[in-house]
């Protein structure tokens, strides 16, 4: 038997990790917007402990893996040379605003796509357009220009990484401050989510950092983002005779599956569509705002706020703390004096 050839070892890890992902979000209704929300609504916390749980699991499996070389960070979008403070940030807060506008974050809209919801395909098209028109599209060279516009260096290896011995113990107070975030509520569907998203997080990692480590056609290590892979995976539906599929291609594809078949199995398979033109209009704002403030951001609340932190980024560290600053505020101002969160 022929050994695969390793972009089609990475297309195959795409589809094992999405479909693995998908079946998880579905099951368990993993979603970190909405563990902001609630938060805001006064509800506590418990929504939010899968978040917790989710950095808890993936934050010292992957600072170990970049501790042994496993991994390194010169290869991951969330440690760039430079990069415009002004404009990162306004994009986590333009993204934030949108996520509320659309009650789902990219990850959250893909799994709700798959199991009947018109809203949730309409905003992934309107995502994945308006995040590819600026990545690689009609106001990519803006976009360049301005993230060059007052650009600062941020340290290009993990925050947590600042000595062999010492990193041991910071790391170790992270994962308890977060393991009190997580486990505070006890054994919960939210909990049991965000810890197996942990895992496949830093089993991401891990596995194609393992496949792309090849001496003629070497690839980076990848792991769960959404934004910019919709937007790559629509290019791909469109352009596929003259395109290779990559593990953000088939990733997207393989949470749809697994959402689909885990929605099947619990009978919540059901179509849905919008309300009233008002809904649609204000999916429409918030899908175009996710689409390019998470471009600007460099990922959204799986791609930044659990993967990238699981890096230890400085970026991912902002950027996160601005999506949920914003996301709570937003939500308050845009959402609860109108009408109640479904």
């Amino acid at each position: 038997m022929n050994e695969l050839d390793v972009r089609t070892s990475m297309i195959l890890a795409g589809v094992v990790f999405g479909v693995l992902y998908g079946a998880v979000a579905q099951a368990t209704r993993f979603c970190v917007r909405r563990g902001i929300t609630d938060l805001a609504e006064g509800r506590g916390a418990q929504t939010l402990s899968a978040w917790f749980a989710a950095v808890f699991v993936a934050l010292p499996m992957t600072q170990w893996m970049l501790l042994d070389g496993h991994i390194a960070t010169d290869s991951m979008v969330y440690f760039p040379a430079s990069l415009s403070l002004w404009t990162t940030v306004l994009g986590a807060i333009v993204f934030a605003v949108g996520m509320v506008l659309t009650r789902g974050c990219p990850a959250r809209l893909t799994v709700l796509a798959a199991t009947g919801n018109l809203r949730a395909w309409f905003g992934l098209l309107v995502i994945g357009l308006s995040a590819y028109a600026t990545f690689k599209g009609l106001f990519a060279e803006t976009r360049v220009s301005w993230q060059a516009s007052g650009a600062v260096q941020l340290p290009q290896s993990s925050l947590l990484l600042v000595g062999e011995h010492l990193a041991w113990g910071l790391i170790a107070l992270v994962t308890v401050v977060l393991a009190v975030g997580a486990f505070r509520y006890g054994i919960t569907r939210n909990l049991i989510g965000g810890l197996l998203v942990g895992t496949l997080v830093a089993g991401a990692w891990s596995t194609t950092a393992v496949l792309g480590a090849d001496d003629f056609d070497p690839m980076a290590p990848m792991s769960y983002s959404f934004v910019a892979p919709i937007g790559e995976a629509m290019t791909y539906m469109q352009l596929a005779s003259g395109l290779e599929p990559s593990f953000n291609v088939t990733m997207i594809l393989g949470v749809l599956i697994g959402a689909f078949a885990m929605s099947l199995l619990r009978r919540e398979f059901e179509l849905q569509t919008f309300e009233s033109a008002t809904d649609h209009g204000r999916y429409f704002l918030g899908a175009v705002m996710m689409g390019v403030g998470g471009i600007f951001a460099l990922g959204c609340t799986t791609g930044q706020s659990i993967t990238g932190l699981a890096t230890g980024s400085g970026w991912s560290v902002l950027v996160t703390g601005v999506i949920f600053v914003t996301g709570f505020y937003a939500h308050r101002v845009f959402v609860m004096p109108k009408e109640p969160v479904v």
